[in-house]
């Protein structure tokens, strides 16, 4: 059980720590990238602007036209740059590297972009790399004159390759992180229910030994009581009676809830062995359904039994008889009178062969809610109503401990006011056929 805390504490700590880190991750890329988008943007302004007062003289006509092609390769954070008249004819250029050129002038043609505005472009080329650009435009004015247009860009992919080395950097070593943070959550995780496993074991501790102590004092209680009602030369009054028999049956209630308590008490020690050996799982129900055959009469109950004959199994005979036994006797409990109550046991083949074993009844339900609770030990989703029944609250536990104790599953299929049916799924080698 404690192990069971403690793994789920790690896990939530590591699953914050996490989401912190993402978190962190995600803000410190996004930060990164705003900033040096902000930048890009800043430098590109800056060179627009200073390229298209260098090439006014040009376009008055002073100087002559400056076209530079030259070989870059993509790598390179190369700035290059455009220059058309008022005719929309090329007047200069320091145009990019030939494997990009077509995708700028491409960008350029189909330009809707405010002056000064830079914008990024992100380009596939032909040998399946990426190159990402920053391109912005501006009218080169005389006076309140259009002279034409230039644009200017830059290639920036090395910038962004280097974020992205960044971010695979930041991922791994969140990673690592992650794992030395889990490691020592797991740590933590067990030094913070040390005194929780203290409190558990010495409550565990009171409960047994208490159980076991209340045990010899019932025992002689009850005979005690029986001796009083057998004495013939006692003159009780109708009273007298009544109020033995009332003490009579408090005292085998509370024989019930120590009992169980000190199932309960030795099954979180472990003392409790299963002691598993082959025996026929269709006999030992039939017997069961026989000897509360009269307790079902007694209600209204129509108590039937469903199963093939000669059902082999491999389980702890006296654990699987208490299970069913508290899942019939839950069922007569809860279903009212001119309802049924149905026990069905049969095989369920497959890699691991298993034995099910299936309560259904036509109670009163249990709330979707509830379905969970139910198996905590004490609960009883109407206390009045269980304590009239003498139920203790534990009967469930012990049968879901009896289970996984198997290991096996139980779980319970309700609706209110249509009954409730209690599956349970033990795996066992198939024993059919043999003697």
């Amino acid at each position: 059980m404690f192990s069971k805390i403690r793994n789920r504490l790690t896990m939530q700590y590591t699953m914050v720590m996490a989401i912190f880190l993402l978190a962190f991750i995600v803000i410190s890329y996004s930060g990164v990238l705003w900033v040096l988008y902000r930048e890009e943007q800043s430098d590109i302004q800056a060179f627009v602007a200073e390229e298209a007062r260098e090439h006014l003289p040009l376009l008055r006509g002073e100087v002559k036209a400056d076209i530079v092609d030259r070989e870059y390769d993509n790598s390179g954070d190369k700035v290059f740059y455009y220059v058309y008249d008022r005719n929309g004819q090329m007047a200069a250029a320091e145009f990019p590297s030939k494997q990009i050129r077509s995708n700028v002038e491409t960008v350029i043609h189909n330009w809707k972009v405010p002056d000064g505005v830079g914008k990024i472009k992100h380009f596939k080329l032909d040998n399946g790399d990426k190159a990402i650009i920053i391109l912005a435009s501006m009218h080169i004015m005389d006076g309140g004159v259009v002279l034409g247009r230039i644009y200017v860009g830059e290639n920036i992919t090395s910038y962004y390759e280097m974020l992205k080395t960044t971010l695979i950097i930041l991922a791994v070593a969140a990673i690592i992180f992650l794992f030395a943070a889990a490691y020592l959550g797991h740590l933590l995780a067990g030094k913070a229910i040390i005194p929780l496993k203290q409190s558990f074991f010495r409550q565990r501790e009171f409960t047994a030994d208490a159980s076991h102590e209340l045990r010899t004092p019932l025992s002689i209680l009850l005979t005690s009581v029986d001796a009083i009602q057998l004495d013939d030369d006692n003159k009780l009054t109708v009273f007298s009676i009544q109020t033995l028999d009332d003490m009579k049956n408090e005292i085998r209630r509370m024989s019930r809830l120590v009992s169980d308590l000190l199932t309960l008490a030795r099954a979180d020690t472990e003392v409790t062995s299963i002691i598993k050996e082959k025996f026929d799982l269709y006999a030992l129900a039939e017997q069961i359904i026989r000897s509360l055959k009269p307790l079902a009469d007694a209600k209204g109950v129509e108590l039937e039994f469903e199963s093939q004959e000669d059902i082999f199994v491999f389980a702890d005979k006296e654990k699987i008889n208490q299970l069913l036994l508290i899942l019939i006797d839950n069922a007569i409990k809860y279903t009212p009178s001119r309802g049924n109550a149905k026990l069905s046991i049969g095989i369920k083949e497959g890699k691991k062969p298993c034995f099910t074993i299936t309560v259904i009844d036509t109670g009163v339900g249990i709330p979707e809610e509830y379905k969970e609770l139910v198996f905590e030990r004490f609960y009883r989703i109407d206390k009045s109503r269980s304590r009239e029944q003498g139920g203790t609250g534990l009967g469930l536990s012990i049968a879901k401990w009896i289970v996984e104790a198997h290991g096996g599953t139980i779980k319970v299929e309700s609706n209110p006011g249509m009954g409730s049916s209690f599956i349970i799924v033990i795996p066992s080698p198939n024993f059919n056929g043999m003697s």
